[in-house]
């Protein structure tokens, strides 16, 4: 019994010691579990924010030259004003790896130019977009929405007349790089 209560011992401070591998990986998973299961829930629930996403694609990318194509010159071609286009949120485009905050917002108060995110089940894509507001309809007082991606050369087909109801938030803040794991784990799944 003495012996069995030694090793229950050394393996407890081996796990807590923060020296091993072994342990490194327990206060990884620790973190996890706290940020999932109680940071994040209490955010929710105490906070008006709406989602916390992390960015997986590229389409928000703003990389020079294909930006100006992408971008611009499709919003000038679409009949934006370079003046309203300088005033709306995220001007140089969201990074990959960045975590993207949103928040519940009344569908009146989404504007063209705002950056949501939206739920799609479509073609068997099941995530979480997060896209640029640029077009908004009503219909019979429901709002519509149709987004593209930034670096997107053209709104792709699940884009066009989002309904209210799959609209998550509005992001309203950015953080760079808390996304990357999200974004390995994205990676590694698409390989498989």
């Amino acid at each position: 019994m003495k012996k069995g209560g030694l090793r229950l011992k050394d393996n407890l401070r081996l796990l807590f010691s923060g020296n091993s591998w072994v342990s490194i990986v327990f206060y990884i998973l620790i973190f996890y579990l706290l940020i999932f299961y109680v940071i994040m829930p209490s955010l929710y629930l105490f906070t008006p924010v709406s989602d916390i996403s992390a960015v997986v694609s590229g389409s928000m990318v703003h990389s020079y030259p294909a930006i100006q194509i992408t971008y611009y010159d499709w919003l000038s071609s679409h009949g934006f004003n370079s003046s309203v286009i300088k005033t709306w949120p995220f001007q140089n485009g969201i990074p990959i790896g960045s975590i993207a905050i949103a928040y519940k917002t009344p569908a009146s108060s989404i504007k063209v130019g705002d950056v949501i995110i939206y739920y799609t089940s479509y073609d068997g894509l099941d995530e979480d977009i997060i896209h640029r507001v640029v077009n908004e309809t009503v219909i019979n007082g429901t709002y519509y929405y149709t987004t593209k991606g930034d670096a997107n050369p053209y709104s792709l087909p699940f884009e066009y007349n989002v309904p209210y109801s799959d609209v998550v938030g509005v992001v309203k803040n950015v953080i760079p790089y808390l996304g990357y794991p999200k974004y390995f784990v994205y990676l590694l799944s698409k390989s498989i």
